[in-house]
C-alpha cells in the first residue's frame, strides 16, 4: 500500500483512523438493516441487550463503561427500552440513585430469535480470514485501543 503521495501526506486510506471509522460505517449499516427487518430492534438496543451475556443485573454505569457510551445517551436509550418493555429497572436497596437493569421475557425472546441471525452475520464476516490472522487482527486491535487512550500529543 502506498503510504505517501507526492506532496509527502499520507492518503487517507493508509490511516488507521479513517480505516476504522469507514469499517465502522459499514458495520453499523449492514447490523441495523439485518435488526430493522428481523425485529425492529436497533444496533443500540441490540448491543445493550447483549451485553447482559456479560453483565447480569447490571447498573447503566456497567453498561456504559462496557460499550464505551455517553451516559447520558445510554439513560435516554435505556428509557426507552423500558418504555418499549425491554428492560426492567429495579432501584438498588441500599443506594437509591443506582437502578439495576434486567432483561424482560420481551426482550429474552426477541434475542433468541435474533441471536442465529447475528451468529451468522458474525460467520460471515470472518469466513475468509483464518485462526491465525483473527488471532493477529484481534492482537492488533487491543494494541490501537490501547494507543487510543494517550491524550498529550504536544
Amino acid at each position: 500500500m502506498n503510504t505517501q503521495n507526492t506532496s509527502g501526506i499520507r492518503p487517507l486510506s493508509s490511516m488507521v483512523t479513517f480505516r476504522l471509522a469507514r469499517l465502522q460505517s459499514s458495520l453499523n449499516a449492514q447490523g441495523t438493516a439485518l435488526l430493522k427487518s428481523k425485529s425492529g430492534l436497533s444496533l443500540v438496543e441490540w448491543r445493550i441487550m447483549q451485553s447482559f451475556r456479560m453483565l447480569e443485573n447490571a447498573s447503566l454505569t456497567e453498561i456504559a463503561d462496557l460499550m464505551q457510551m455517553d451516559k447520558g445517551q445510554l439513560s435516554r436509550k435505556i428509557k426507552s427500552m423500558i418504555e418499549k418493555g425491554l428492560l426492567r429497572a429495579e432501584t438498588d436497596k441500599d443506594d437509591q440513585r443506582v437502578h439495576h437493569l434486567t432483561l424482560t421475557k420481551k426482550a429474552e425472546k426477541l434475542r433468541s430469535q435474533m441471536l442465529p441471525f447475528m451468529e451468522a452475520r458474525q460467520k460471515h464476516l470472518v469466513e475468509d480470514v483464518s485462526d491465525e490472522e483473527l488471532k493477529v487482527f484481534f492482537g492488533v486491535l487491543q494494541k490501537i485501543e490501547a494507543a487510543s487512550k494517550f491524550r498529550d500529543f504536544e
